[in-house]
């Protein structure tokens, strides 16, 4: 059976998928899987064995006429039976409509928007379903059952290449930490400030901060390890996907936000801080595995969490949920998973 699976963004999300996808070959090697996605997803999917279909959704695959051109390629290289929407927004409805025409089934997920809108007016239910089992109920309705435990799940199958792993030799230490320090949204990401004051609290001697992030990030980056006055090793814009997480695998711990880095590391199994503000892991976005370590004000407050996927709007106006989580919060939970 050949099915095609689509999901475009955000990385994170993305990441959720990959290891369901993983799982599901694995135990359903009959299956012919296909993924659709942004271009840089490619590195991930082909080394999971997933044939994979590049959507230039800013070019030639772009608004109705290029997603017709995308499902035409597609339907002539792969001939998908099954169509499954891991996304469930326009253009992956409107791609599988097309297939619908051409006789294909297809099955979406069920993000149930009113439980999320209820979780954030009420406070109630205390916690969303996961999205990793918003994913295996899809697949469950078309057929596809998969026994899936997020807590012990097998670490990414990514290694490293010869010249990252000369690159890893040459500069790694004695004890090695991970951060990526950025955030798409103001509610996820804590001060510059903050992080300046806990690498300070946190560097010995023979330890290496790894600074994780996109090209762009780099001036920041370099602004964080400089101020701070630590060791540190700029990676951000340096190695595709799949060789951060092959990095991240040799790290001692890894220090992140509710972002795409967060959920590299976990499916690499690094230790992991988390760093969580308007945001919350009961809203369903929670990293795989069993190392990872939240971490948020003690005392909730009544506005938070204000957001399911992440604001740069404070209705507060004072980002208290970021502000007034101490630096040495941080740097006393690190301390403590670093001496086991």
């Amino acid at each position: 059976m050949r099915i095609l699976v689509q999901r475009y963004s955000a990385l994170g999300d993305i990441l959720i998928l990959l290891p369901i996808l993983k799982e599901l070959k694995e135990q359903h090697p009959d299956l012919e899987l296909a993924l659709v996605s942004r271009p840089f997803v490619k590195p991930l999917a082909e080394e999971l064995g997933l044939r994979f279909y590049a959507a230039d959704l800013n070019g030639k695959h772009k608004g109705l006429g290029g997603l017709r051109r995308l499902a035409r390629a597609i339907q002539k290289d792969f001939k998908p039976e099954i169509i499954i929407d891991g996304h469930a927004v326009l253009r992956s409805q409107w791609l599988s409509q097309l297939f619908t025409l051409m006789g294909t089934q297809t099955f979406q997920i069920n993000k149930d928007r009113k439980s999320r809108k209820g979780f954030l007016n009420s406070g109630a239910p205390s916690s969303l379903k996961p999205t990793y089992q918003i994913h295996l109920d899809n697949l469950a309705a078309a057929g596809l059952r998969l026994p899936f435990d997020p807590k012990n799940l097998p670490n990414a199958p990514y290694l490293l290449e010869p010249e990252t792993e000369a690159w890893w030799q040459g500069k790694k230490a004695r004890q090695n930490i991970g951060v990526a320090p950025s955030a798409k949204h103001l509610s996820k990401r804590w001060p510059h400030e903050h992080f300046v004051l806990a690498l300070k609290e946190m560097q010995k001697e023979g330890r290496r901060f790894f600074l994780f992030g996109g090209p762009d990030e780099l001036a920041q980056l370099k602004k964080l390890g400089e101020e701070a006055q630590v060791d540190y090793c700029l990676v951000a814009g340096q190695f595709k996907l799949d060789q951060e997480i092959a990095l991240m695998k040799g790290l001692d711990l890894f220090i992140s936000h509710d972002s795409s880095n967060m959920h590299m590391a976990a499916w690499a199994g690094c230790p992991l801080i988390s760093i969580w503000g308007g945001t919350v892991p009961q809203a369903g976005f929670a990293p795989y595995g069993s190392q990872n370590h939240p971490l948020q004000l003690a005392e909730k407050l009544d506005c938070q969490p204000c957001s399911i996927y992440g604001t740069s709007i404070c209705l507060r106006g004072d980002w208290a949920c970021m502000e007034q989580l101490p630096p040495t919060s941080l740097s006393a939970l690190a301390e403590k998973i670093l001496l086991g």
